[in-house]
């Protein structure tokens, strides 16, 4: 190649990258308007909102915070307020005994108690059924999507009738529902198990009811050999307990078919396999009954005191552990043997918005919503989250291995019970109640016959709701 042709190439090239370059300039620069346009034209005109709750108030002219996290999220809602046009604060707006019926009641008088409202999700399901609720598949979100926000979609799915969502939740774990099994180190260890025993079962995929058992059989003892049991391994299979052990075999007691409808559940092999199970636990003798003298939660001093080795419960009940003198962990329930991995139950409380507003309302409440829920910059590492639950817990493992899984919702069902009205913890504990009467474990196929024409009955009942 001659000495003109290399130099005409260079100047060439020379100009390509200048027009690349000043193609991308002007690309950058048009983004950047485009962005500056979006936010000029998203003035929602001075809106207030109240996003409102049963527990406590928020305001950004008020709020003290606590941490580092707390002020960057304080000053994030400051800044998306004052860019965006709009007021918004958190509200207790009623006491969680009144929630359901001053949400109602407000709505149907064209003046709801707040633009946002949270609510049990049977409470939010009534009101669906009032014809109170707004769709909230609106232009300003995308359910679909997992960042900047987690739109909870076991949570969407609950309540998508007809092609439209009418209940909302950001994240997984939130309301501090999902469970498993709450364990004393201190009994284990005097029984001759190393106290970590069920979170490395658990790290290996070794976590089983056949597991649970045999730790049920060494946890449990008579200490002074007087021939009465001083501690055993575990006591109410309460309806959140059967919950956890059904979830753990696959089983549901409602679930819902490819309409969208209800459809009771109990009758599959999964369900009655679990409630063998927990039967079973009462044959053994693991099971530490109620007595007379005693009041129906009678197991929470007992696990407090070390009186039992094993706790099944909720995931909030470890706030009710801070002054328990004996350590402490905390790990799934196990699976049973219909799973290849862990499952566990899992509703959470829901917000919702009144029907009362218009379309174009509900886009402005939702987009609202959204930024608020973003996290501030610097509050949006994945773990964050995990800074104040090690304060709760007395390990890490609780935290890293457990709550991490509780948040995935590849391992959580929803209780779709909860929506429905009729299955109160009465109308469930007409199984979980039931499963023994004077400490003798009733027939499992029994007390699903039991219980099946009036379950069915609340199902039916529902989906004529949902016409």
């Amino acid at each position: 190649m001659s000495r003109k042709a290399k130099q005409f190439g260079v100047v060439l090239l020379s100009l390509m990258i200048a027009v690349v370059f000043i193609g991308c300039q002007k690309k950058k620069a048009a983004d950047e308007a485009a962005v500056v346009t979006e936010a000029a034209e998203r003035d929602l005109g001075g809106m207030e909102i109240i996003y409102g709750n049963w527990w406590a108030d928020y305001d950004v002219d008020s709020y003290e915070p606590n941490n580092p996290a707390d002020e960057r999220t304080l000053e994030w809602r400051k800044e998306i307020q004052q860019k965006y046009n709009f007021k918004m604060r958190e509200a207790n707006v009623a006491t969680w005994e009144l929630m359901m019926e001053e949400s109602a009641s407000s709505i149907m008088a064209g003046t709801p108690i707040a633009q946002i409202i949270q609510l049990q999700p049977g409470w939010a399901m009534a009101l669906y059924g009032q014809k109170l609720l707004a769709p909230l598949d609106v232009p300003s979100v995308d359910f679909n999507q997992d960042k900047p926000i987690q739109w909870n979609r076991s949570v969407r799915d609950a309540f998508t009738f007809n092609g439209n969502t009418y209940a909302l939740t950001v994240g997984y774990g939130g309301s501090q529902h999902g469970g498993g099994v709450f364990y004393n180190k201190r009994l284990f260890e005097e029984a001759g198990l190393d106290p970590n025993l069920p979170y490395d079962l658990q790290k290996s995929g070794e976590w089983t009811w056949e597991k649970f058992r045999e730790i049920c059989a060494k946890v449990q003892r008579d200490v002074d050999n007087d021939g009465v049991i001083d501690v055993y391994a575990t006591a109410s299979i309460s309806t959140d307990a059967l919950d956890f052990i059904l979830a753990s075999n696959g089983a549901r007691i409602i679930d819902k078919d490819s309409s969208g409808k209800f459809v009771l559940a109990i009758n599959k092999p999964e369900f009655l396999e679990a409630l063998q199970f927990s039967c079973q636990l009462f044959l053994d003798g693991y099971v530490r009954i109620q007595r007379p003298d005693e009041n129906w939660n009678y197991f929470e001093p007992l696990f407090h005191d070390g009186k039992i080795a094993m706790r099944i419960a909720q995931q909030y009940v470890a706030q009710q552990l801070a002054e328990m003198k004996d350590d402490w962990g905390f790990v799934l329930f196990p699976r049973g043997p219909k799973l290849s991995n862990y499952l566990f139950s899992q509703d959470e409380n829901v917000c919702i918005i009144p029907s009362t507003y218009t379309p174009e309302e509900v886009d402005n409440i939702m987009f609202a919503y959204k930024m608020w829920q973003t996290p501030a910059p610097g509050n949006d590492d994945d773990n964050a989250w995990k800074g104040a639950q090690y304060n709760i817990y007395r390990d890490t493992r609780a935290v890293d291995e457990t709550l991490v899984m509780i948040r995935d919702p590849s391992y959580s069902i929803f209780k779709y019970e909860n929506l429905l009205g009729g299955f109160t913890n009465a109308a469930r504990g007409q199984m979980a109640w039931n499963m023994w009467v004077d400490g003798v474990a009733q027939n499992p196929a029994q007390l699903i016959e039991q219980v099946t024409p009036s379950w069915q009955a609340i199902v039916e009942d529902a989906n004529i709701e949902l016409q």
